[in-house]
């Protein structure tokens, strides 16, 4: 039981120690990331956008942004399912 308790408050120890490294800038720089929807690379930028036929939103990176929108922002007749939706910011990304 004491073991138990010693482990829980390491645990938290240890979350309040990465949530404050987290506020003052000193974490991992991957904190906060989310993947490309098409290329699943983690990034700190993405394009909210349309790009099928689905008109489902997406989330793309600036690389298969170019290639889902013609690489113009209102997209062209080459790409009638484009549609911009805004960005999306890493907020905790390293300034």
């Amino acid at each position: 039981k004491i073991k138990e308790k010693a482990d829980r408050k390491a645990a938290k120890k240890l979350k309040k120690q990465l949530r404050r490294a987290k506020r003052e800038g000193r974490a991992d720089p991957s904190v906060g990331q989310k993947e490309c929807d098409i290329c699943t690379k983690k990034v700190d930028l993405l394009i909210r956008c349309t790009h099928d036929e689905s008109l489902q939103w997406k989330l793309i990176c600036g690389k298969c942004w170019k290639g889902a929108s013609g690489g113009v922002v209102d997209g062209d007749s080459d790409h009638p399912y484009y549609k911009y939706g805004g960005l999306w910011k890493n907020r905790h990304a390293m300034k």
